[in-house]
């Protein structure tokens, strides 16, 4: 059945957040894109740019077209039915058409945007994770420039948007089976008693309550829970739990947040303490993932 182009959720935000001054300008960027979307005289491939503050949310939604996530500064972390995903600059989602998504903004983000339609590289999945090389960053970035009325054949856009289609294709046929990509795709529970978990420890990372506590709170066993968390996330419940602290930590050491913050914001008593667990999970220390994502310029002065 047709999900409508914008479902809206009545007095709240996704990743349960309170409704903000950020929040409104979010929706207000949401419903610009949804009235530009709709346009029967747009090309089958048109890009768009909005800036966003930091913890600014779109609620809930799906498009008709597929939707190429990008931003060239700051981090998006996205929410699909069964995936919350990390968006940092070096990556793209590209989410199908009519797949609801949900996105929060972690530090001011430049938000670059391409509808596809149709996208033959989508697949059955809820979203793609893609490598962005120099040539594909530049093309988006030129195309969002660019007047999405109807651009004659030859045109700067049409060319632009023929090369965009090109490179997705290849991208999408790139095997991103890294450490780090792995860590970016946490899976999430459809059963709504696990799903109350994971929303709460989400909301707050740093809570360590047992399967036995959480058992108690909704009334199962934490045997069921636990056999229910496996088979729905496949993995158990304390290596999800560590899979999202540690996706929550690459959001934030990508917008070069302090180690020491990141590390007490996640619960860890100390730096070090967090960064056995980063190691663990990413197969590399907080302070390497932060230099990989926060590479310094050559005119920059080095300290």
């Amino acid at each position: 059945m047709d999900k409508s182009l914008v479902k809206p959720v009545a007095h709240a935000t996704p990743f349960g957040g309170p409704v903000t001054a950020a929040n409104s300008a979010a929706s207000a960027n949401l419903a610009v894109k949804a009235s530009a979307e709709n346009r029967p005289d747009l090309p089958i491939v048109f890009g768009q740019a909005i800036e966003y503050e930091s913890g600014a949310r779109e609620i809930a939604h799906t498009h008709p077209r597929a939707q190429l996530l990008y931003a060239t500064s700051g981090v998006i972390r996205v929410r699909t039915p069964g995936t919350s995903w990390v968006v940092t600059p070096d990556r793209a989602l590209l989410v199908p058409p009519r797949v609801e998504h949900e996105l929060e903004m972690v530090g001011k983000v430049s938000f670059r945007t391409v509808y596809v339609d149709p996208c033959p590289m989508c697949g059955d999945e809820e979203g793609r994770l893609l490598a962005v090389n120099a040539l594909l960053r530049e093309a988006i970035l030129a195309l969002v420039t660019q007047p999405a009325r109807n651009p004659p054949p030859g045109s700067l856009a049409d060319v632009l948007a023929q090369l965009i289609v090109h490179l997705l294709a290849a991208a999408a046929t790139e095997d991103l089976g890294s450490i780090v990509d792995q860590a970016a795709r946490l899976p999430l529970p459809q059963h709504p008693r696990l799903r109350k978990i994971c929303q709460a420890l989400i909301d707050e990372p740093a809570n360590s309550d047992s399967l036995e506590y959480w058992g108690d709170r909704i009334g199962a066993s934490s045997r069921t829970l636990a056999r229910h968390f496996q088979r729905e996330t496949g993995m158990p419940f304390a290596k999800w739990r560590e899979q999202m602290r540690a996706s929550e930590a690459m959001c934030r050491l990508s917008t070069s947040t302090p180690i020491n913050e990141v590390a007490a914001y996640l619960g860890y008593a100390d730096a070090n303490t967090f960064a056995v667990m980063f190691k663990r999970v990413l197969h590399m220390t907080p302070l390497k993932y932060q230099s990989m994502m926060n590479p310094a310029t050559p005119d920059a002065p080095q300290g």
